[in-house]
């Protein structure tokens, strides 16, 4: 798969954005994304696209963290598939 970070605009929450996590072209469809602000899991505040079949065997799917990030702290995205020999891991 490909992992990439991006910064949304969001109405719901103050300040440049929310992190948009897009895992792309991965096969098969299951896969795990968790979000990290610092050391610390993110469970709550996670919205999740269903996965989408691209049409041509691969995946993708979108992974949003509503909340902004902090100066200083950094946000990461954490990525684990059976294709990979160890978890793929972006950071913000």
């Amino acid at each position: 798969p490909s992992v990439s970070i991006s910064l949304v605009p969001s109405s719901s929450q103050p300040g440049p954005g929310c992190p948009l996590c897009s895992v792309m072209d991965f096969c098969p469809a299951r896969e795990q994304l968790r979000w990290f602000q610092g050391q610390q899991e993110l469970s709550g505040h996670v919205v999740a696209t269903d996965i989408v079949p691209n049409g041509d065997w691969t995946h993708q799917l979108l992974v949003l963290l509503e909340i902004s990030p902090r100066y200083g702290v950094t946000s990461s995205s954490q990525v684990e598939h059976i294709s990979l020999e160890q978890p793929l891991s972006r950071h913000w």
